[in-house]
């Protein structure tokens, strides 16, 4: 039965026909070796007709065994007269193989070329077990992924675009690959898109390796898809001694070598730990939650979604995350860390930390201190400590004094340095306040909406100079407290100081170019300063005028140059 497009190009591009009469359907099958020629054979099918060889029959029965294992295909041996009836014939040069596509009840033919000698060796990753499981695919419904044909005719498409048109991809093509032009290993297995057409077809084999399964590479691993219905299941590279590459990813591709591209997982397929090769190895975990072993090189290895517990080779090894450090909560020593974020991935044996915005060297970090959902008051203690706030107000109180420690801004964390190396250096993100024994303190929380940032801004723009550390540790806490941030612009507004800045009895207009010109430093422009008297002719508060260009995005990017390694100021404890 021919059956109408999914709409999914990597199956519609194989699928041709099936012995099924609506997809997802199993079914059973017999197959015979034909001891003569078929009497209604074409005159290309009895040409030169040989029955299989003993060999060959048994190349023929494990080819089948891989269309089993992936697709409900039942296939039983009989003497004569099967579905699937095989032979060789004399193909000369135009082939290796050719076979009939189902149609109806009708038997299909298979033949092999019993003038190639490739059809006589098997040996897996030679071409003679990819010539048998292509041809069946024919037999079983699926057809050429592009417009060829080995005796120069074609099927209509669709076809697979051109770069996943290759032998990675499916038997079913002709065309070669980048990673054989490097390993000469062809397919021992259905490909990638096979499987998924001849599911699609059959539907799953869902009982096949539903067990704990370890699938075991060498360097020259022939090029095959990994079908895997159940268990706990291992992509063991171990015995790879050159760079690896290993994905977990259903729809992926691994590399037993570079570029080798040979190991690819079946759509649907979860693989749960990987061991790395000896060589260095890229490993991707997925989101079911993996098990990583780094092995004797350098290895990167990205984390996923899922509890990932990742066991470093004690060497150079990185652990790469999706997002910025503030992301995640970090607990443990660089011997044993817990990482919460993209799950909760345990850690040992890593020596670097690779996040979006900053890395880590675990392996000279004493101690990782996490935070919690509300406000955190944490300690740090001697040594190298990474503080990751979490959410809420958080501080770290520090044993010693301002002056002995370097504050600075690297990326999207702080860095706090103990000049006399007894503290070490403390990684801060997501850390608000980083307070000193003798009440002098540093605040990070910079940005729109944060209290430190709008009272050092609203302290330049309504006195035009930098805060004093005592009046901005007063305000800073009763933003802290949620007192609203207009009402402390007009307690500004009202102060001596104000009056003593810019005068008495301004009017709007006098007001708010003093404003342009103390904040902004310029003339202001005509569309602004019509804004703004507009509102206070409306009833606006000038409070608002002020609080309003001090937060505006020209005057925060005028003054972060001045507060980059955060602000400094005296906590207030009335």
């Amino acid at each position: 039965m021919t059956f109408f497009t999914t709409g999914n190009n990597s199956i519609d591009a194989l699928v041709y026909s099936s012995w099924a009469s609506r997809p997802g359907t199993a079914v059973s099958l017999t197959y015979s070796f034909m001891t003569t020629a078929p009497s209604d054979g074409t005159v290309d099918d009895v040409n030169g007709f040989l029955a299989m060889s003993t060999f060959q029959r048994q190349a023929v029965r494990t080819a089948l065994a891989t269309w089993s294992a992936v697709a409900n295909i039942k296939f039983t041996e009989v003497f004569s007269g099967g579905d699937i009836q095989l032979g060789t014939n004399n193909q000369g040069s135009q082939s290796s193989g050719y076979a009939y596509l189902p149609n109806g009840n009708d038997p299909t033919y298979l033949f092999t070329n019993n003038v190639d000698t490739f059809n006589t060796v098997f040996t897996p990753g030679t071409f003679g077990p990819s010539v048998l499981i292509h041809e069946l695919g024919h037999t079983l419904g699926l057809k050429h992924p592009g417009n060829y044909d080995s005796t120069g005719g074609s099927i209509d498409g669709p076809f697979l675009p051109s770069a996943t048109d290759n032998i990675d991809y499916s038997q079913m093509s002709y065309n070669t690959s980048a990673g054989y032009q490097l390993n000469h290993q062809y397919g021992i297995t259905p490909m990638l898109y096979d499987i998924q057409a001849m599911q699609y077809l059959y539907g799953a084999n869902m009982t096949y390796h539903t067990g704990n399964d370890s699938y075991d590479f060498v360097q020259n691993s022939p090029l095959q898809c990994i079908w895997d219905a159940g268990g706990s299941d291992t992509f063991n590279f171990s015995g790879c001694t050159d760079a690896v590459t290993i994905n977990l990813n259903a729809g992926t591709f691994s590399s037993t070598a570079p570029g080798y591209n040979n190991i690819s997982i079946a759509y649907n397929v979860t693989i749960e730990a990987a061991v790395a090769g000896s060589g260095g190895s890229t490993i991707y975990a997925n989101g079911s939650g993996d098990r990583i072993t780094g092995g004797a090189g350098v290895d990167i290895i990205y984390e996923g979604a899922g509890n990932d517990t990742i066991l470093g080779s004690g060497g150079n090894d990185t652990v790469v995350f999706s997002g910025a450090l503030s992301k995640y909560l970090l607990s443990g020593s660089g011997a044993a860390l817990t990482v919460v974020g993209d799950g909760t991935d345990s850690l040992s044996g890593v020596k670097t930390l690779q996040f979006g915005d900053t890395s880590i060297d675990a392996s000279s970090i004493s101690r990782f201190v996490s935070g919690g959902a509300g406000n955190d008051v944490l300690t740090a203690g001697a040594g190298n400590e990474v503080f990751t706030g979490g959410a809420g107000l958080d501080y770290v109180n520090v044993g010693g004094v301002r002056s002995n420690y370097a504050v600075t801004a690297s990326g999207s964390v702080y860095l706090a340095t103990d000049k006399s190396g007894v503290g070490g250096q403390d990684i801060l993100s997501g850390v608000e306040r980083l307070v000193f024994a003798n009440g002098d303190a540093v605040a990070f929380d910079i940005g729109d909406h944060n209290s430190a940032g709008e009272a050092y801004r609203l302290y330049q723009a309504a006195f035009n100079r930098v805060p004093d550390q005592e009046g901005l540790g007063f305000w800073i806490r009763a933003l802290d407290s949620g007192f609203a941030f207009y009402a402390v612009a007009q307690n500004f507004l009202i102060s001596s100081e104000f009056a003593k800045t810019y005068g008495s009895n301004l009017s709007d207009k006098q007001f708010v170019d003093l404003l342009y010109h103390n904040i902004l430093h310029r003339d202001p422009d005509a569309g602004g300063e019509a804004y703004y008297l507009n509102a206070l002719s409306l009833g606006e508060s000038r409070a608002v005028v002020l609080g309003s260009i001090s937060e505006s995005p020209e005057n925060q990017l005028g003054v972060v140059g001045s507060i980059t390694n955060g602000i400094g100021y005296k906590v207030y404890t009335g």
